[in-house]
């Protein structure tokens, strides 16, 4: 019987991380302290989301690749903290967030990124009896989001296409 050692050897442990450079950085975000366990950012093939830190109520910036300005528009619709947010993987415009304030809200962001600050959601579900601290979308099925809240629960909820508007009639 040969030797082995009682560790597994990496073949990352001589890697070392590089900072990145400034033109690949984004700057003055003011990014929450307040998302607990959770994520504080959800990325897709157009978007970048972050929730930021804010005075009376929750939002989150919602970022196209590249350079943007300093006072970039936000979503901001709930009246506590979001908590969390994602990405639906079937539809890269549609995103999920839930808040402090017991609330599930489905926003759909433009192509085009935002113009301007977006407070109307296609879809607020309320069902929750305390803070939603987490979401998620099934990874496999189209349309069915889960929440969880503080409340102990954990609901599913069926978001269909009929419920979305049609691109055509969003104004920006």
């Amino acid at each position: 019987m040969s030797w082995r050692p009682t560790y597994r050897s990496s073949k990352f442990r001589n890697v070392y991380g590089k900072v990145a450079n400034r033109e690949h950085c984004f700057e003055g975000i003011p990014i929450t302290k307040n998302v607990h366990d959770n994520h504080f950012c959800a990325v897709n093939a157009k978007f970048l989301a972050i929730v930021t830190e804010s005075a009376g109520g929750g939002s989150f910036v919602v970022i196209p690749f590249g350079r943007i300005d300093p006072h970039y528009p936000k979503v901001c619709g709930h009246q506590g903290k979001v908590l969390d947010i994602k990405w639906n993987p079937f539809h890269d415009n549609i995103i999920a967030s839930c808040s402090e304030d017991s609330s599930v809200r489905i926003w759909e962001v433009p192509d085009s990124g935002l113009r301007r600050n977006l407070t109307e959601s296609v879809l607020e579900l309320y069902g929750h009896s305390r803070r939603v601290g987490l979401i998620e979308w099934h990874p496999t099925t189209s349309g069915i989001l889960f929440s969880a809240g503080y409340d102990y629960k954990v609901m599913k909820s069926f978001v269909t296409e009929s419920a979305l508007p049609s691109p055509e009639s969003i104004t920006f």
